[in-house]
């Protein structure tokens, strides 16, 4: 066997390893806006204010969580500096199933908030809350906003 070739049939496996792996990154991306050199700020839209919450399923809005650990109120204009933002990965939709309940059917999407990352909670009217994040906020109650460099 000729020392050559095998160095060959080596390089050319690892090429095709690399563009293989190239590939399925894009393919398999999990998109994150994160700060880096530039300040990233989401303010409320909603003249009603809204919640940030730690999961997602808006049935269970402000009056059914009462947990201040579970939620983070938040008003009209009021801006937040977040490091991190994202659409939820790997969380189904999520159908309300109690027939009880003024909400039965319902389904929320995921898809319909944003995964934030806060730098501080001290925005939270005043609420203890036990970290920044991953907090889950209503997409169409806010607005993402990037100051200049």
């Amino acid at each position: 066997m000729n020392i050559r070739s095998t160095r060959l049939y080596l390089q050319r496996f690892l090429l095709y390893v690399g563009v293989a792996c190239g590939i399925l990154g894009v393919i398999n991306s999990d998109t994150v806006y994160s700060q880096t050199n530039s300040r990233i700020f989401i303010r409320v839209t909603e003249p009603a204010g809204t919640y940030f919450k730690r999961r997602v399923n808006w049935f269970r809005q402000s009056p059914q969580i009462t947990s201040n650990l579970q939620r983070c109120r938040a008003e009209l204009n009021d801006e937040f500096t977040i490091s991190s933002y994202r659409n939820p990965v790997g969380l189904q939709p999520i159908r309300e199933r109690n027939t009880n309940s003024i909400y039965f059917g319902n389904i929320e999407y995921p898809q319909d908030y944003w995964e934030v990352t806060l730098q501080n909670t001290s925005g939270c009217r005043n609420q203890e809350n036990a970290s920044t994040g991953p907090w889950f906020v209503y997409k169409n109650h806010v607005q993402i906003l990037q100051a200049p460099q």
